[in-house]
């Protein structure tokens, strides 16, 4: 009877361990799980977005990084093909242990954790935070009739709670809260508020947060953008007159790409951070990727834009260059001239999009390869023209062109931060190691 029972409980542990020819195990419960997780969270995640006021543009970047560190760590323990980062990151997250006796659900706890973390962002908006709570209940209904008897729902449901508590504990530590330091402008020739608003300088001290990865900014800072001159025929002067110039003969397909980037957060757009999410959402839905790999790009993903936008801060209160608007009303003669789009409060060197967008298509080129043709479909309910891309780089440099079309930004402006963007992506590539 002894031998029996031995034999059963062999079986039953096999059954809850797949384990590969190389000898790495994935838990049953996460090993034919597809992204749908994932897909359904981002979506969300987007709607809730444009549901939110009183937020700073760049503050969608921890939301989206740290999020996908608690989705994360709440699976990687069921996958040893990967590895937790906690130890590769700045501070101390404290993770928990999980817990002992049968393995957990694991699913259910990335919704849990998922869940736990936007709700923590957007704990604000009754309305946002009931859809989260019902997306949370959908896929807990959905896990509770597949469990077997073998694995723990509701320790799973814990877990992750706990994983996303940590995380929200070190997040807090970031530096993000005392970003909107005081500014004081710095005279001719530099950044002052622009039209229409006059608002003031926008978090001047996001540069000085913390990065997720230590060394993931290191020699990503741009060289100084060129010297500041009204003189005509100066190289200052004829950069600000491309600005106008094509402002005044903007093409049908100009307009387009503009308003397509514009990403504002004003309840229409989801900005830069969800546009790329909703691209890696996409890129989920047409392909068969596991909740393991969607979890891992989703981290990859978050934290390569989150430490691209403090770098793009740092430049930004670094060299606080004037903005197109401001130079060519003040130094140009043009009085009542106005950007094609609106210009976002803070310096102009270097432009953000381009440094955000080019760090995101770094990331996800490193996971999709770079080769992957995609159609962009993120504002067809806007009644937008889906745009299509040869790979993910593309996508990248006319997010940072759109900036010049809108009358934001300069040229070069934009080629910096394409440039600075990239290296950001490569030096988080090779810093985030996930996999055994």
């Amino acid at each position: 009877m002894k031998n029996y029972f031995l034999i059963s409980f062999s079986v039953i542990i096999m059954a809850l361990a797949c384990d590969n020819a190389d000898g790495v195990r994935i838990d049953a419960a996460l090993k034919n799980q597809n992204s749908a997780l994932v897909s359904d969270w981002i979506g969300l995640h987007l709607q809730v977005i444009k549901k939110t006021t009183g937020v700073t543009h760049v503050a969608f970047s921890r939301h989206f990084a740290y999020t996908g560190i608690a989705l994360y760590e709440s699976l990687v323990n069921g996958d040893n093909h990967y590895k937790s980062i906690a130890g590769s990151v700045n501070g101390s997250i404290g993770l928990p242990v999980v817990p002992q006796g049968k393995p957990l659900y694991w699913p259910a706890a990335a919704n849990a954790a998922v869940a736990e973390m936007l709700r923590f962002f957007y704990a604000g908006n009754p309305e946002s935070i009931m859809r989260i709570d019902s997306l949370e209940e959908v896929y807990y209904t959905k896990y509770s009739h597949e469990v077997k008897n073998a694995t723990e729902l509701d320790k799973a449901v814990t877990y992750g709670q706990q994983v996303a508590a940590t995380v929200i504990n070190w997040s807090k530590q970031d530096g993000a809260d005392g970003s909107s330091t005081p500014y004081t402008t710095l005279g001719e020739g530099f950044w002052e508020p622009t039209p229409p608003a006059f608002a003031p300088a926008n978090v001047p001290g996001w540069g000085n947060n913390r990065t997720i990865l230590p060394g993931s900014i290191h020699n990503t800072l741009p060289p100084a953008p060129v010297a500041f001159s009204i003189q005509p025929g100066s190289l200052f002067y004829t950069m600000a007159k491309e600005v106008y110039d094509v402002s005044q003969s903007l093409t049908e397909t100009q307009k387009a790409i503009a308003t397509f980037w514009d990403d504002a957060p004003n309840g229409k757009y989801v900005t830069v951070f969800g546009h790329w999410f909703s691209i890696f959402r996409q890129a989920l839905e047409t392909g068969h990727v596991g909740l393991m790999k969607a979890a891992d790009t989703y981290l990859r993903l978050g934290v390569t834009m989150h430490d691209a936008a403090i770098s793009c801060w740092k430049a930004k209160y670094t060299y606080h260059l004037i903005r197109p608007v401001t130079y060519i009303r003040k130094h140009m003669g043009f009085e009542n001239w106005n950007a094609y789009i609106t210009t976002p409060p803070h310096p102009e060197y270097s432009a953000a999009h381009a440094t955000i967008s080019s760090s995101a298509a770094y990331a996800l080129e490193s996971v999709f390869g770079p080769n992957y043709a995609f159609t962009d479909h993120t504002y067809d309910a806007l009644g937008m023209t889906p745009r299509s891309f040869s790979n993910f780089d593309a996508a990248g440099k006319e997010a940072g062109l759109s900036r010049l079309y809108g009358g934001i930004h300069y040229r070069p402006s934009a080629e910096a931060g394409n440039a600075q963007g990239k290296k950001v992506g490569e030096n988080v590539n090779q810093l985030l190691k996930t996999r055994n």
